[in-house]
This record gives C-alpha cells, structure tokens and sequence, in this order.
C-alpha cells in the first residue's frame, strides 16, 4: 500500500486553552432573545394594524446584531481577564438599552407581549455574576419605565401626582414627550388608561425579579457543574496521558492505531525491537510500520471488529511468526484499533517439529485433562482433544491389573510400558514434567510402534526435554 498524504493523516488535535462554557450560554440567550423579539414584532403585524416605524426598528435591530457580534468575538477569547468579563457586561447593558429602543419602534405599551423579551437577557446574565441578573434587571426597569413615560402623558402625570418623590419628573415632561408622534397611536382608535400602564410596569418588575432570583439560583448551580466539568476534563486528560504511557511500557509489542486512517498513533518500545524496524512506527501507515504477507486481512481487522491473526514477520535478523490480536477502542468519537503481537515462533516450531514425528504425543495435567497433542495422537486417539478427559481416553489402554491413571511414573519420574492398540504393539514412555512452584506437575505420554527402536525413543527424549 502507497505511502498516504499529508491531508489524509492523522492529527492529534490538543484540547483548547480555554473553553468558557458561560460566554457560550450568555451567546446562546442572545440569539434566543433575538428569536424573540422577531417573533412577538411579526406576530403583532400579521394579525392586527400594529403601525411600526420600521426605520428606526432596523437600526435598533443593527445595534443589537452588532452587540452580539461583539460578544460572540470576546467569547473566542482564550485568555480570561477582568476587563474582557467588563467589556461584555457593557455589551450586555448595552443591547438592553437597544432592547428598548426596539420596543419603542415595534408599538411600546400597545405591544405588551414584547415585554417577555426583556426576561431572556436578566436570565443570562447570571453568565457574567452572581450579582448581574439583578443589575440587569433594575436596568431593564428602568429602559422600560423611560418607554412608557415617553409615550404616556397620562403615566408622567400619575407618577409626579402619585408621591412626592415622582414630582422631580414634572420638570422633565418636555424633554420626554415623544419629539413626533404617530396620529391615532399605534393602533387606530385604542386608547388604553393609566392603570393599564401601571398594571403592566408592575407585572413586568415583578417578573423580572422573579427571574434574577431564578437566575441566581441557576447560575450557582451552572457553576457548580463547570467546576465538575473542568476536573473531570483534567482527569480525562491525566488518565489519556497515563494509559498512552502504559501502552509504551508495555512488556510486549503493541500498536495504537487508528481504525479510519490506519495510521499509528502510539506504539510500546519493545515494537521496533521485535519487527527490527530502524524507523520509528508512531506517524507512519500501519502496512509500513507492521509489513506481513497478507495486509489485506490485517486491514479487514482493523477496520473491522477485531479478532486474532497468525502472521509471519521477516526481519533482517530471523524470521519470527508472532498471534496478532486486535481489539476495537473507543476514545473520545474516534474509533481506535489495540494491536498486541505474541511471539509463537518456539511454540509454533516445536508443534511442527512433533506433528511431523512419529511418535504419538500427549500432555496431561495433574487433573486427568489433555493439555496438547501432536497429529500421530490425534490420529490414535481422535477424542483426545484439549479439555477432555484422559481417564476415558487412554482406561482401556490400561495394564491388567493396573491403576486406571497408568501413565503417572511415580517417584521414578519416567516409566516404560508396553500397550497395544488395534492389534498393534506400542512401546510408551510415561515421564512427569514440574511445574514451578506447584506441587502437581504435568504427564507426558510418547507412543511409538514396538519396531522403531531406541533410537526414535531417544528423538522423542530430545524433543519432550526441549518442551520442559
């Protein structure tokens, strides 16, 4: 397989600096209160004659997109400082103040509905501090209050009549009435009285502060889930870097490859040294790093659900033949393939060389079950498979008068005898193989027909000593 570009490898993209899931929700609740605003401006329009000076809506609708363009560019930010928490707190206030003067252009006290926006922006504020929602709020108070004064002669007159504190605004009466207003108000022929507006101021505070409340409670608790985030992302991050180490100290040879680009991603110390590689593995394609016959069914594996390959690797040192295993990961949205080679190359070559003797050859544990055969046993005995139980296999082959586990030597360690099967004489040597550290030690039967002779039993010693 080629050599895969540069654009096609794998990268191992590092987490962000800084990721503030605050700024986030704050961006996220402005896009809402955007929603909002559209909907209870387009929704009056389409049903009823609600007049809007669409000149001065776009601009306070510019004024707010640009508000939010500016806090979506502070949000990406890496570095978190006091005076960029302080600049979209002001751009906060900000499109609070654009709110209004959106309010005032899409109908004011005749369009109540629109009021509901206002409690988005107090709701994200609880982003910036625990103390925000309430300053937002009062602000929002106050934006609105000015609207209605603005467009109410009867509300100024209430509220400089009503207590003598409101009488500093009798002198301001000029400066808020409205400069031009619309004949017949915002919808022809409605005229609302003064405790509707001042039913509706109290409505709207009483929200709104019932909102901060809310969004006190629920910023504390976002925080509480950010602080959790956070130590669990730096857990995640000490846990990735301590199982990449444990993978390079493996004491075998392993690959960390991934399943898409089968490209290798992390690969133990020992990997080079049993391929006799001279280039490192990590970076490069998984055909060049582990050269086999048949890369095709490797490929299969990994890409695939995994499973167990025997494979041939020819080094410039010796040929080796290694089981290849392949088990699937998941790590975090990337499917990942574990490769652990075990060298077979001993194993594999003593198999063959007492599959190609003569001799028929059994390996029993302390417990009466086969552990391995060669071919000549398995053609003898087609039921001595691994696992099953010698006693039933090899009883009828037992001396008269003998025990029915003949083939234990004793304190001898090796004993000889003499058998027949189907009519045929068998000279079998008995010899018992320790266990380190057990007690119990393993059987190992040799048949070979009565006219080999001693120097095939001398063959089968040599090989039975190279298994001990």
């Amino acid at each position: 397989m080629a050599a895969q570009s540069a654009s096609d490898a794998t990268q191992a993209l590092p987490p962000p600096e800084w990721d503030d899931p605050q700024a986030q929700l704050l961006e996220d609740t402005w896009v809402l209160t955007l929603f909002a605003v559209l909907l209870a401006t387009a929704v009056p329009w389409f049903v009823s004659s609600l007049n809007i000076d669409f000149a001065a809506a776009s601009w306070a609708v510019l004024a707010l997109g640009l508000c939010y363009l500016a806090m979506s560019l502070l949000a990406t930010e890496r570095a978190i400082s006091a005076w960029r928490r302080r600049l979209v707190a002001l751009l906060h206030a900000a499109g609070v103040i654009g709110l209004g003067f959106l309010w005032h252009a899409c109908g004011g006290l005749q369009n109540p509905a629109f009021l509901l926006a206002f409690a988005l922006p107090v709701i994200g504020a609880s982003a910036l501090s625990r103390g925000q929602p309430y300053l937002t709020a009062v602000l929002s108070l106050l934006v609105v209050g000015a609207v209605g004064l603005v467009e109410a002669p009867e509300l100024r007159w209430y509220v400089a009549d009503v207590r003598t504190a409101g009488r500093w605004l009798a002198p301001l009466a000029p400066l808020l009435s409205p400069s031009s207003g619309a004949a017949g108000g915002t919808f022809a022929g409605f005229y609302a009285p003064v405790g509707y507006d001042v039913t509706l101021l109290e409505v709207f505070s009483i929200l709104l502060m019932a909102c901060a409340v809310a969004s006190e409670s629920l910023g504390y608790a976002f925080q509480r889930l950010i602080d959790h985030l956070t130590a669990a992302r730096a857990e995640g991050a000490q846990a990735q870097q301590l199982w990449a180490m444990l993978l390079q100290q493996l004491p075998a040879p392993a690959l960390l490859v991934d399943s898409e680009t089968l490209q290798v991603l992390v690969a133990s110390e020992r990997f080079s040294s049993f391929v006799g590689a001279s280039i490192p593995p990590v970076g490069r394609p998984l055909p060049e790093a582990l050269p086999i016959s048949y890369p095709e069914r490797l490929q299969e594996l990994v890409t695939g659900h995994g499973g167990r390959l025997t494979v041939v690797l020819k080094g410039p040192e010796r040929l080796r033949l290694a089981q290849l295993q392949v088990q699937q990961l998941l790590s975090d949205g990337r499917r990942l393939a574990l490769l652990l080679l075990e060298d077979n190359t001993t194993v594999y070559c003593i198999s063959a060389a007492l599959d190609a003797d003569e001799h028929a050859t059994l390996v029993i544990d302390a417990e009466g079950r086969v552990l391995a055969s060669n071919q000549p046993a398995r053609a003898l005995f087609p039921s001595a498979v691994p696992g099953s139980d010698a006693t039933g296999v090899l009883l009828p082959l037992a001396p008269t008068g003998g025990a029915a586990r003949w083939w234990e030597p004793g304190l001898a360690g090796r004993r000889r005898l003499q058998l027949s099967i189907a009519r045929r004489r068998y000279q079998a040597v008995c010899s018992a193989v320790a266990l380190p550290g057990e007690e119990q030690g393993l059987y190992v039967i040799a048949l070979a027909p009565a006219w080999l002779g001693a120097g095939a039993t001398q063959l089968t010693e040599s090989l039975m000593s190279e298994v001990r």
